[in-house]
């Protein structure tokens, strides 16, 4: 068979763990068993399997590549290159092997706790637990504001004396507000408060409709007179609707206390010296830096 040269280039850093994994999730999608399986090619004796071209077929469909016959030169030519690795003795190099075993342990931890975690029976009153939870920490309430930003208090305080004097809060907004919803009347359009930063959005929780500011309200952007458009009930997501990410949430937090019931019983001997004083005082110093980051 002529091999094109151009694919013996193109398959010279080729995955040889995508063919394998190709070849394994064809036969799981398919029902393949190796005794159906058959030899569609020989290399220097060794047996390229039709299980394995199939599934290298199937990743090439996605990409829109799929040729039987190149899909064929990329396997010949990736056999070749690992029976020039085996000669090479690659395999007894000490970070080939540690390279080796780490992927194992990779294989084996992924495929225990997929399994594991798909075993967890997640209850319809699981579900609703969580729903509940996750609902009570959304915003309930939605806001229609417009708001005029000033440089300084005595600005803003003019400002309020007059639209209290009947001026239109559009026409000052455009008129004097540094801020970039000023050229469109000062309009914020609707939000939810936690979009705020905390200080204007306490402002415009304890408004009415159509209300202005009666003080200006002081945020790391200037000073702030704000006007109250409407408020309205925010739209919540249905359960049914968050049903696959809560039952994600459900089962880690299962798994999570499964290995911590795990860890009572295991013998664990920690045997990794005390940090030096410092460097303790220093990894407790960016413990608290991380826990006030995520606040």
């Amino acid at each position: 068979m002529k091999i094109n040269k151009k694919t013996i280039l193109a398959t010279s850093i080729l995955s040889l763990g995508l063919l394998t994994a190709a070849s394994s999730s064809y036969a799981d999608a398919t029902g393949t068993t190796p005794a159906a399986d058959t030899v569609v090619a020989t290399v220097n004796g060794d047996k390229i399997m039709k299980s394995t071209l199939d599934g290298y077929m199937e990743i090439l469909k996605k990409s829109g590549k799929a040729n039987k016959q190149a899909a064929l030169d990329d396997l010949i030519a990736t056999e070749i290159a690992l029976q020039e690795a085996k000669k090479a003795k690659i395999i007894d190099r000490p970070d080939v092997k540690k390279a080796i075993s780490d992927f194992t342990r990779n294989v084996l931890l992924k495929t225990w706790t997929k399994e594991k975690v798909d075993s967890f029976k997640i209850s319809d009153e699981d579900i609703k637990k969580a729903y509940d939870e996750r609902v009570t920490k959304l915003a309930t309430k939605e806001y229609n504001a417009r708001h005029i930003l000033l440089n300084t208090e005595d600005e803003a305080k003019a400002v309020i004396k007059e639209l209290e004097g009947g001026a239109d809060f559009a026409k000052l907004a455009k008129e004097k507000s540094k801020g970039p919803s000023g050229s469109n009347g000062g309009s914020l359009g609707w939000f939810k408060a936690q979009t705020m930063v905390p200080a204007f959005a306490n402002a415009v929780k304890s408004m009415k409709k159509g209300e202005i500011s009666k003080k200006p309200v002081k945020t790391q952007f200037g000073y702030h007179v704000i006007k109250l458009e409407d408020s309205r009930d925010a739209k919540l997501p249905t359960m049914e609707s968050l049903k696959p990410q809560l039952k994600r949430v459900i089962a880690q937090k299962k798994m999570l206390a499964y290995m911590e019931e795990l860890k009572k019983t295991a013998d664990v001997k920690i045997t990794l010296p005390e940090e030096p004083a410092a460097d303790k005082k220093a990894a407790e110093k960016e413990k608290a830096a991380e826990k006030t980051e995520k606040k």
